[in-house]
C-alpha cells in the first residue's frame, strides 16, 4: 500500500516543511492549487518518488459557478506539458456528486483523455454498480488504475470496501481510495493506493501524532509572525508523524500483497 500525503503545495506551511526535507515518498497535489504555485510543485515533484495529481474539482465550494469546460481544457493542457514518468496519474473531473449530470463528466473526461492515457476514473455511487464494473473491465488509464472515495458514509459502506478491492483485482486493476486514512479500514483492507491530508488538520489543531501541544507553545503574546513560525514547525512535526504512518502501511501490506491478492481472487 502506498499512502500519498496531500496538501503540501497549498500553503505557506508547505514551504516551511520543504525547506527541511531532502526527499519524499509519495505526494498528491491538487491542480487547483498547483496552477498557482507551479515552481514549488515542480520542486516537490523532483524530490518525490511518485506523485498523483487531483483535478481540484472539489476544492471549489458547492454552488460556486465554474466554467468547467475551460477549466478542464486548462488542466488537460497542463498535463500534456508537464507529464513525467514519476507522475502515476491524473484524476478526472468527477463533479457528478455536486449535482452535475454524468454526461457532463464524460464530456470533460474526453477532453482529458485526448491529451493523456494516464487519466484515472473516480467512481461514485450515483453512477451505479455496473459503471464500476465496466470501469474495472475497461479502464482508461494505461496501467489500469481506477479510484473510489474513502469518505465516511458517502459512496461505500465500510464493510463493502473489500468487495470493491476484490473486484478491481479480479480485473487486474490497481485501486486507489481517495481520502482514506482511517486505520480501522486500512488494517483490514490492503488498498493499492490511498491518500490523505489529515496531517494538515492535525497540525492546525496543534496536534502531533496523538499528543496535544501544550498551550504555551502556541501562545506567542499576539506576535503573528512568531505564531506563524511556530505553527509551521508544528505542521512539520505532524507531517513527519504521518510519514511514519505512510511507511508503516507500505511495510505492513506490500510484503503480503501478492499472497493476499492471490487468496482473495481464487
Amino acid at each position: 500500500m502506498k499512502m500519498f500525503l496531500s496538501g503540501l503545495e497549498a500553503s505557506q506551511e508547505g514551504i516551511y516543511i520543504d525547506e527541511k526535507k531532502k526527499s519524499y515518498d509519495y505526494l498528491l497535489f491538487s491542480y487547483f492549487y498547483l496552477r498557482k504555485s507551479k515552481e514549488f510543485a515542480k520542486k516537490l515533484t523532483d524530490k518525490a518518488k511518485e506523485v498523483l495529481i487531483d483535478s481540484g474539482a472539489h476544492s471549489f465550494q458547492k454552488g460556486k459557478k465554474v466554467e468547467w469546460e475551460s477549466y478542464t481544457k486548462e488542466y488537460a493542457q497542463w498535463i500534456y506539458e508537464n507529464d513525467e514518468e514519476k507522475i502515476l496519474g491524473y484524476f478526472e473531473m468527477d463533479i457528478d456528486p455536486a449535482g452535475y449530470d454524468y454526461e457532463m463528466v464524460k464530456k470533460l473526461r474526453k477532453i482529458l483523455t485526448n491529451k493523456s492515457d494516464k487519466i484515472i476514473q473516480v467512481w461514485h455511487k450515483g453512477r451505479g454498480i455496473e459503471d464500476f464494473k465496466e470501469m474495472c473491465k475497461n479502464p482508461i488509464h494505461k496501467d489500469r488504475i481506477v479510484a473510489i472515495t474513502g469518505f465516511r458514509n458517502e459512496d461505500i459502506k465500510d464493510e463493502d470496501y473489500i468487495k470493491f478491492l476484490k473486484y478491481a483485482w479480479e480485473n487486474n486493476c490497481t485501486l486507489h481510495c481517495l481520502g482514506m486514512t482511517r486505520k480501522g479500514i486500512l488494517d483490514k483492507v490492503p488498498f493499492d493506493l490511498v491518500d490523505s491530508s489529515s496531517w494538515k488538520q492535525s497540525g492546525i489543531n496543534w496536534v502531533v501524532g496523538k499528543k496535544q501541544v501544550s498551550r504555551h507553545y502556541s501562545d506567542c503574546d499576539g506576535d503573528t509572525k512568531e505564531r506563524t513560525k511556530k505553527r509551521g514547525h508544528i505542521m512539520y512535526l505532524s507531517f513527519l508523524e504521518w510519514e511514519k504512518m505512510q511507511k508503516h502501511y507500505f511495510k505492513k501490506w506490500n510484503l503480503k500483497i501478492k499472497k493476499t491478492k492471490e487468496k482473495m481472487i481464487k
